[in-house]
C-alpha cells in the first residue's frame, strides 16, 4: 500500500505541472503547449514500447480499443471539454467545478468495491469537499468587476464542465476495471499505451482546436515570443506530467483502493496553489490558508483510515 500512495502522490504532483506550464510559455495558448507535450509524450511511448516490443505481439483488438476509449475519456475529450467550459462559462466556474472531481471518484470508488465504511471516508471526504471549496472561493474573489458571460452562455458551460466530471469518473473507475482485468500488464506498458494513443487522437482533434481558433501559433502566422519555452515546457509536459503521470497512477491503480486514489488526487489542489501563489509572488489569503490547511488534513486522514483498513484486513487474514 505504501508503494501506491508514493505513485498516487507522484501523479498528482505531476498533472500539478498542468497549472504551472501554461504560465511560462510566452504568447502561445494552452492548446499550442498541449499539442507540443502529447507530441513528445508520443515519441516517448513508442520508446517504450520498443522495449516492450514482445509482448506488443500478444496485445488484442480489445486492448487496443480499451486505451483508445481511456484516452479519449480521460485526456483528450477532457482536455477539449475543459476549453470549452472555459469558453462558453468563462475561466472562474468550470475549474471550480471540475475541483470536485476527486471527491466525486472516490465516491463512486467506493460505491463499487465498498472498500472502507462510508462513516469512515465521511469525515476526509467533508473535508477535502470543504477545502477544496474554500481555496477555489478566491477564484471568485479575484473575478470581481470582470466582464461576465451571458447567462445562456454559462448554463453551457456548467453543463459541458459535468459532463468533464462524468468524463474524468468513467475513466478512474475504466481504468481501474482494465489493469484489474489484466493482472500480467506491466504499469509502464499500458501507461504508453494509453498515451501514444492520446497522442494519435491529440493529431485527430487538430481540426476541432483549429476550429476553435486554440492556437496563438496559427491565429498569429507563427511569429510569436517564447518558442523556446513552448518546447521546453511540452517536453516536460509530455514525458513528465503525461507519460511519467500515466505511469505512477497505472502503479496506484493496481496496489490502493480508488476511493483513496481519489481523495489523493485532491491533493493536485495543494500543488497548484502553491504554483498559482509562487507565480503571482503573494501569500495565500486567509481562506486560501484555511482551505488548503483543510484539505491537506482531509487527505491525511483518508490516508490514515484506509491504512487502518488494511492493517484489519491483514490481521484478519492471517
Amino acid at each position: 500500500m505504501k508503494g501506491g500512495l508514493i505513485a498516487a502522490i507522484a501523479a498528482t504532483f505531476s498533472w500539478s505541472l498542468l497549472y504551472l506550464l501554461p504560465n511560462l510559455i510566452g504568447e502561445y495558448s494552452t492548446f499550442d503547449l498541449a499539442v507540443v507535450s502529447y507530441a513528445f509524450a508520443g515519441l516517448g511511448s513508442l520508446g517504450v514500447l520498443a522495449r516492450f516490443r514482445r509482448q506488443l505481439t500478444t496485445l488484442t483488438l480489445g486492448d487496443w480499443l480499451t486505451v483508445g476509449l481511456l484516452g479519449f475519456l480521460g485526456y483528450i475529450g477532457y482536455f477539449f471539454l475543459i476549453t470549452s467550459a472555459v469558453i462558453a462559462a468563462g475561466p472562474v466556474i468550470p475549474p471550480v467545478m471540475l475541483g470536485c472531481v476527486p471527491i466525486v471518484l472516490a465516491i463512486a470508488g467506493n460505491l463499487r468495491s465498498q472498500a472502507i465504511p462510508w462513516r469512515s471516508i465521511a469525515a476526509p471526504l467533508l473535508l477535502g469537499a470543504l477545502g477544496i471549496m474554500m481555496v477555489n472561493a478566491s477564484s471568485f474573489e479575484r473575478a470581481d468587476g470582470q466582464a461576465s458571460q451571458p447567462a445562456a452562455m454559462v448554463l453551457v458551460g456548467i453543463l459541458i464542465s459535468l459532463l468533464a466530471i462524468g468524463f474524468w469518473t468513467a475513466f478512474g473507475l475504466l481504468n481501474e476495471r482494465a489493469l484489474s482485468t489484466r493482472p500480467g500488464m506491466d504499469p509502464l506498458l499500458w501507461s504508453a499505451l494509453l498515451i501514444l494513443t492520446c497522442s494519435i487522437e491529440m493529431a485527430a482533434f487538430l481540426p476541432v482546436g483549429l476550429y476553435l481558433k486554440l492556437s496563438s501559433f496559427v491565429s498569429h502566422g507563427g511569429a510569436l515570443k517564447g518558442t523556446s519555452a513552448v518546447l521546453f515546457c511540452g517536453l516536460v509536459q509530455g514525458l513528465g506530467a503525461t507519460l511519467g503521470g500515466a505511469w505512477a497512477w497505472s502503479i496506484a491503480t493496481r496496489s490502493i483502493p480508488l476511493a483513496l486514489g481519489g481523495q489523493l488526487i485532491a491533493s493536485e489542489t495543494l500543488y497548484a496553489t502553491t504554483f498559482g501563489l509562487l507565480i503571482q509572488h503573494r501569500w495565500p489569503s486567509p481562506l486560501e490558508a484555511l482551505g488548503t490547511a483543510t484539505l491537506f488534513l482531509g487527505v491525511t486522514v483518508a490516508i490514515r483510515q484506509f491504512y487502518r483498513a488494511d492493517q484489519r484486513r491483514r490481521q484478519g487474514s492471517s
